[in-house]
């Protein structure tokens, strides 16, 4: 879970099929040896395919706060002048968007490779559609 760092970019494939490229931003901490506090920013690539594509192009703009769930991806590609570079990217199946914690111009719940929005009906903030976020001592396994 992150920020979208910049707009996503739509294209279609040769054979029409749409692509949505984007970069989330993940912010984590960590103490240094010496005990001082310190923040690191991930900047994530994400590719998303066909109608979720077209829902991540049409819905979610820079700086909106977003889930993505998918599988890890390295390819390769050789550029005009022959070298060949590698990319790493999160290839998306489901992208969702905290509920409650939208701002009022922001669509809320999440969507999938289906590329269609659900319906959610929680505000109580957070990811709703995950069940409770605060389980009792029975719900705990160990």
């Amino acid at each position: 879970m992150g920020n979208l760092a910049r707009d996503p970019v739509i294209r279609a494939t040769k054979t029409g099929r749409a692509v949505a490229s984007f970069t989330v931003a993940v912010n984590r901490n960590y103490t240094t040896p010496q005990g001082e506090q310190k923040e690191l920013t991930d900047w994530i690539n994400v590719v998303a395919w066909g109608n979720l594509a077209e829902s991540v192009g049409n819905q979610l703009k820079k700086g909106m706060r977003v889930f993505v769930e998918g599988r890890l991806s390295t390819r390769s590609y050789d550029t005009p002048e022959g070298q060949r570079r590698w990319v790493t990217e999160v290839v998306a199946n489901f992208v969702a968007l905290p509920l409650g914690n939208a701002h009022p111009s922001q669509p809320e719940g999440p969507f999938g490779a289906s590329g269609k929005m659900g319906s959610q009906g929680s505000s109580s903030g957070g990811f709703g559609q995950f069940g409770n976020s605060t389980p009792g001592d029975e719900d705990i396994p160990f």
